[in-house]
């Protein structure tokens, strides 16, 4: 296949001794979305896919556009971009030991790779990243329900807009799919925390299988998966900031094109005998404006997370929601480890959004697929992702166990007086212990999986989302909220402190669990009432307060009856 090669003048710059090189140039816009991806952060048929940008917003687009139409308008930031290939774009000095040259960078015509190549690519990249991917065997199931949809649609054809942001329709929408259900338990344990990278490659595999299966090479995209999101990781540079601004420049530059001066200029140049495509894009060219562009020649994902969310988290703040998922989700365990240090140091809590991130996916956690995540198309009525990051705090970090009507925390007075005792951790201090127990996977996350699980069975309706325990909605339960998983944390805490309960094991902790409730003695009911909470303002602090008390004294004396006030 015919490579396109563009050059421009640039400057190369060193920050540090030990960074990898700048290079300072500008070029065309309507160039730059050439050979420049922009891996997003969305939702492709119901599942995520694996990259870091956040999705674009046609209002900021369509106002930039806007601005770029006038052409006094300056923009001084550059885009900022790094390395995807570095096999195809080369700095070369202007003479020897110049930091003055140029910058070449190769490319294709994308719109002449099938569907199918590109899925293939694709998967091979993912495998350089994470090796055990090799080893992973195809979903056969999943691809049979991809099957069964593709049949019922007809053909792969170019998706609606809805289709493409991941707006689907169907009850699937939210089914994630092991990448190695078949795969020997080694693998299993190699994956478990690089869960995210495994799913989004199962599904490349998967439809790969699909249109190989129906005998395609090339579509618009195959069930959800389209061209242009897969170009985000395949061409030979990555934007890690200035999308917006690089749309709002070629959709400017698209617009003068419909100017009555455009036809006439693309008429004049046919007359000479040029041929009318090739005359609407040298004019296309010479519309667009010329942007700068900082690139980092550096190709590790890592480095591309670790300068996306620098610029971001730094200048403007993105969600905690959106901003965690998209740390522990992008990389693979290998990747993380070589900027956890830096990203530590820039102030992101890595190891917390690991953990929760965990729990948002594991098969085994009550939260899975319950917690926004800050990607377009979260349900509002999920938890927040704040709320599971307090809810982890409490079991983690040990801290935060105080009820709402004490002034206890008996999370870190059980911390002080039995961790040294629980034998679920090692070490020889009671740092040490802590240490361990504190690990993104350590025994906490098994207690808070093991805690929330019971919690969920015991009280809750996971079939129904309306009802008043229903857990999976916060717009009309009684349980599945902020304050009341946070009251039963506290309460619980409190139990194993009073009684003295150091966890010797995971057995010892499931005794506490039915000794907590008084051997069944606890209603099961105790959500499931109408607390005529309409006009109730949950969280207010004289709100939080009853409702803890009225738990705290109902699960100490349950003979002495449910009780009947809810509401200050």
């Amino acid at each position: 296949m015919a490579s396109i090669s563009r050059s421009y003048e640039a400057f190369r710059t060193l920050q540090t001794p030990e960074s990898k090189p700048l290079i300072l140039f500008s070029a065309p816009a309507v160039e730059i979305a050439q050979w420049s991806g922009v891996p997003e952060r969305r939702r492709l048929a119901g599942e995520e896919t694996a990259g870091f940008q956040r999705e674009q917003d046609p209002g900021r687009v369509r106002e930039l556009a806007r601005f770029f139409k006038d052409h006094r308008n300056v923009s001084q930031n550059p885009l900022l971009g790094a390395l995807q290939d570095e096999a195809k774009v080369h700095f070369k000095e202007s003479s020897p030991g110049s930091s003055f040259g140029y910058l070449e960078i190769i490319y294709e015509d994308y719109s002449n790779v099938p569907l199918l190549e590109l899925l293939e690519r694709l998967t091979r990249r993912l495998e350089e990243r994470v090796s055990a991917l090799r080893d992973s065997a195809v979903d056969e199931d999943r691809v049979a329900l991809l099957l069964e949809r593709e049949s019922q649609r007809g053909a792969p054809s170019d998706s609606d807009e809805d289709e493409q942001s991941g707006d689907s329709g169907s009850d699937d929408a939210n089914e994630t799919i092991s990448a190695d259900e078949e795969g020997d338990d080694a693998n299993n344990a190699l994956l478990a925390e690089e869960t995210h990278l495994a799913d989004f490659y199962a599904e490349l595999k998967a439809r790969i299988r699909v249109l190989q299966h129906l005998g395609i090479d090339d579509a618009e995209e195959v069930q959800g998966f389209t061209k242009a999101a897969l170009l985000g990781y395949l061409k030979p540079v990555v934007l890690v900031d200035g999308q917006h601004r690089l749309r709002g420049a070629v959709v400017s530059a698209e617009e003068l094109m419909e100017t009555p001066e455009a036809e006439e200029s693309i008429m004049e140049s046919v007359q000479s005998g040029t041929e009318p495509d090739v005359a609407g894009k040298d004019l296309l060219l010479k519309k667009s404006r010329h942007l700068p562009v900082s690139l980092l020649m550096d190709s590790s994902p890592s480095e591309h997370v670790f300068q996306f969310v620098i610029v971001n988290q730094k200048a403007v703040l993105m969600g905690s929601a959106l901003l965690g998922t998209i740390i522990s989700t992008s990389l693979g365990r290998e990747e993380l480890q070589s900027v956890r240090e830096r990203l530590k140091g820039a102030g992101i809590r890595l190891e917390d959004s690991q953990a929760i991130a965990y729990l948002t996916r594991a098969e085994e956690s009550p939260f899975r697929g319950l917690v926004q995540t800050g990607v377009s198309g979260d349900r509002s009525d999920l938890l927040k992702w704040s709320v599971l990051q307090s809810l982890v705090t409490v079991f983690r970090k040990l801290q935060g166990g105080r009820p709402y009507h004490e002034r206890t925390d008996y999370a870190r007075a059980w911390k002080a007086e039995y961790l040294f005792s629980c034998g679920l951790v090692s070490g020889d201090t009671l740092d040490e212990k802590f240490a361990d127990w504190s690990r993104p996977d350590g025994p906490w996350r098994d207690i808070f999986i093991r805690f929330y699980a019971h919690v969920r069975d015991y009280f809750g309706d996971t079939q129904e989302l309306d009802t008043y325990n229903a857990w999976g909605s916060t717009a009309n339960s009684n349980l599945f909220n902020k304050i009341s998983l946070t009251i039963l944390a506290c309460d619980y805490f409190d139990f194993i402190y009073t009684q003295g309960e150091a966890l010797e094991s995971m057995g010892d902790f499931d005794i506490t669990l039915q000794k907590w409730l008084k051997e069944g003695r606890v209603s099961a009911s105790y959500f499931s009432r109408d607390w005529r909470l309409e006009k109730v303002k949950k969280d207010q602090l004289v709100v939080k307060r009853l409702w803890s008390q009225n738990w705290h004294e109902y699960r100490k004396v349950p003979a002495n009856g449910l009780p009947r006030r809810f509401k200050p």
